[in-house]
């Protein structure tokens, strides 16, 4: 299948982008799954409301105020990164013969760090600027479920992907116990249930820590997490990461769909496990 997107393009258009070796297919598509999940949960929740399940609460903010020098800093070393190793994959000669060493090793572009992080600067306190008041003000706001999807999905997110890490790690240990650093730094070696278990436990957290009630929030969570797995899925099946088998002898419904999304034997798939298919080359 295509193991990132410079393969998947290549193929389906003809056309070749080097900076999409950059962009692997299961990590675009967990990524759209989760940009896509944030827009059905956020519908979940407005329908909640309406029904009279969720009550607003209230917080303060400062407004007005100039940028402080923890947000500067902050973009500024986000900036930094994005390109010391992004714009640098396109500037250093060896980048995209092997992307993901060099996306975890110190090689990059520091001049384009640079810049990139003061412009990330300019671009924050620019943004502060345009809002700045002679007496900074402070407002209570009422905040709704709704409005922390942003925060939940980045939950989800970061404690998904720490507990599928660890999880995995647990279930393979004597794997990790060989190389521990590599272990914990590779891309592959997620376990779902791990990244279910500790994103659930740091979601209810946050829920309860801002008066969400649990059994409602869960309902409209349900949808959420279905549709979530669901496209996540697709990424395993493009980049064929695992996912193999029989054909599917079925009538093909669609003559406009590729013979290998209706019926593929995943013949190699990324993580080199089990037996290879007979004939089977490349």
């Amino acid at each position: 299948m295509y193991p990132n997107l410079f393969y998947l393009v290549k193929d389906l258009l003809g056309f070749e982008l080097s900076g999409l070796k950059l962009i692997n297919s299961f990590g675009f598509f967990v990524a759209l799954s989760f940009l896509l999940s944030a827009w059905v949960l956020t519908l979940e929740l407005r329908r909640k409301q309406a029904e009279g399940w969720f009550q607003s609460t209230e917080e303060k903010i400062t407004i007005g105020a100039p940028a402080g020098l923890g947000e500067l800093v902050i973009n500024g070393l986000l900036g930094f990164v994005f390109g010391y190793k992004i714009i640098g994959a396109f500037l250093v000669p060896t980048a995209l013969d092997d992307p993901q060493s060099f996306i975890l090793s110190s090689q990059g572009s520091f001049l384009a760090g640079m810049l990139m992080a003061l412009a990330f600067g300019a671009l924050k306190w620019w943004e502060k600027q345009k809002t700045i008041l002679k007496t900074p003000e402070t407002r209570i706001l009422r905040i709704w479920p709704q409005d922390r999807v942003g925060d939940i999905v980045i939950y989800a997110a970061v404690f998904g992907f720490l507990g599928a890490k660890v999880f995995h790690n647990l279930e393979n240990w004597k794997e990790f116990t060989q190389d521990p650093i590599g272990s914990l730094i590779a891309f592959s070696g997620l376990t779902f249930y791990g990244g279910l278990i500790c994103a659930g436990a740091a979601i209810i957290w946050y829920a309860r820590r801002h008066k969400i009630p649990l059994l409602p929030f869960a309902d409209a969570f349900a949808p959420t997490m279905m549709f979530a797995y669901a496209f996540g899925r697709v990424g395993c099946q493009i980049s064929g990461d695992g996912d193999w088998g029989i054909v599917n002898n079925s009538h093909k419904p669609f003559s406009w769909l590729p013979d290998w999304a209706w019926s593929y034997t995943y013949p190699h798939n990324v993580l080199e496990a089990g037996v290879p298919i007979p004939g089977c080359t490349g």
